[in-house]
């Protein structure tokens, strides 16, 4: 716990805090619906930090998954039970920055310090781990409080413009101030909310209600077309696929870029709210006056310089080498096998002749265009991060899958499973 709270501690320093945003919360439900749902599992709290809501959910049937913004609510009983009298149990999950819901087979997952409530359904062989910064429980009404204090979620069919729009309209917050309030619109963080200023033009310092309505228009459908991208894909991924961007800008065009996918222009970055707020102020430019303590923090914005660690890289056929350090240049050589001795002309010069990496920009233009007709599995949006370099650090994800078996009765699909692992495999990653 220490350690963990170290690592939060530092995260909040840098202004890098890493929370599930609106799109991966909707994966975890949805896959839930498919996975967990109608089912009666037996609940207990290994840590001990849920033992009363464990006891009220046990041997009892989840009925319903609501995902609102960065909240879920589960819940337990209602009609159809022995005792239709008693009153539906509702569990509400935030996952914070290290939460995590994982399902596999039973005897698959052990708990840990941080595991507040354990599901297990032997009928199905399956078992489910939840940690989450916050697990609370209640009734009808304590969901109904919760629901209200929420704004509205632009991924649900239930999601009314025309409030998040009156609320623009009464308020002097900035407009980066209010995308990230969750009582406005729920879901939305920071990576996002830099893209979808970007793209809809707006400097964040512009106040709320002096956007027209046409300038509001392009932030929620922006909004709304972005959140269900990163539910498709598992993935925050901006840039349009027409704009034909090249490296860095494959993925996002301002958020921790050092110049502007579209015009070049320096990236600037200052803090808002304690979190570090992004633009290109050339193609988001400021319309209105703003108040003097937000002059003076603009006055402080900086040429971002990325964090390149964590981002996903360009691809490494078209990386400008030079650019690279010589530690990047050698850790690159030793991943292909390839002696890192020398001078940096030398490595760049062996980087150069590997085949390996000339492969990677043919492997990219043949690889299968992903059906976009139903969610990524989280494998398969893993995988992608994986294959685009992007460290968990990046973007926090809670859906976990330790095990396609999972999959499997998920979607009751018989036939070729596209990934299992052997026993020996789990139990060499298992250590």
């Amino acid at each position: 716990r220490f350690k963990e709270g170290a690592e939060r501690a530092r995260a909040v320093s840098n202004n890098h805090i890493i929370m599930v945003e609106g799109h991966g919360v909707h994966r975890v439900a949805e896959r839930h619906k498919k996975l967990l749902l109608g089912k009666v599992f037996k609940a207990t709290s290994p840590n001990g930090r849920f033992k009363e809501g464990a006891k009220h959910i046990h041997d009892r049937q989840l009925s319903r998954i609501e995902a609102i913004g960065k909240n879920l609510f589960y819940f337990w009983g209602g009609k159809g039970e022995k005792n239709e009298k008693r009153e539906p149990t509702v569990v509400h999950i935030h996952f914070g920055m290290s939460g995590q819901f994982k399902t596999g087979e039973i005897g698959q997952l052990e708990p840990t310090p941080n595991t507040r409530l354990e599901l297990v359904n032997s009928e199905h062989n399956l078992v489910a781990h939840l940690s989450a910064m916050t697990v609370k429980h209640g009734d009808l009404d304590f969901y109904e409080s919760k629901r209200k204090s929420l704004g509205q979620d632009p991924l649900r069919r239930d999601a009314r413009g025309d409030l998040v729009w009156e609320k623009f309209q009464k308020s002097r917050k900035s407009v980066g101030m209010l995308l990230m309030d969750q009582s406005v619109i729920a879901g939305v963080g920071n990576i996002y909310r830099a893209e979808i200023l970007f793209k809809a033009g707006i400097h964040p310092e512009q106040p709320g209600n002096t956007l027209d309505y046409e300038s509001f228009s392009r932030v929620w459908n922006i909004s709304r077309d972005l959140l269900h991208r990163g539910f498709k894909t598992g993935s925050i991924l901006t840039v349009d696929p027409d704009s034909n961007l090249g490296p860095p800008w494959t993925r996002r065009y301002i958020y921790n870029h050092s110049s502007c996918g579209v015009c070049g222009s320096k990236v600037k970055s200052w803090d808002m709210g304690g979190r570090t707020c992004y633009a290109c102020l050339t193609c988001q430019k400021l319309n209105e006056a703003i108040p003097q303590e937000r002059k003076s923090k603009l006055k402080l914005a900086k040429e971002h310089k990325p964090f390149l660690s964590h981002c996903a890289p360009e691809p490494a056929s078209e990386l400008n080498l030079n650019s690279l350090t010589v530690k990047a240049l050698k850790e690159m050589l030793k991943k292909h096998n390839l002696s890192a001795n020398g001078r940096k002309a030398e490595l760049i010069e062996r980087l150069s002749n590997c085949s390996e990496l000339k492969l990677v920009k043919q492997e990219e233009e043949e690889r299968e265009v992903i059906d976009m007709s139903s969610p990524a599995s989280a494998f398969d949006a893993a995988q992608e991060k994986v294959k685009a370099g992007e460290k968990r650090n990046v973007e926090h994800v809670a859906l976990v899958e330790v095990d396609t078996e999972t999959q499997k009765l998920a979607t009751k699909k018989k036939g070729k499973i596209p990934f299992r692992q052997s026993k020996k495999r789990r139990q060499v990653r298992g250590k």
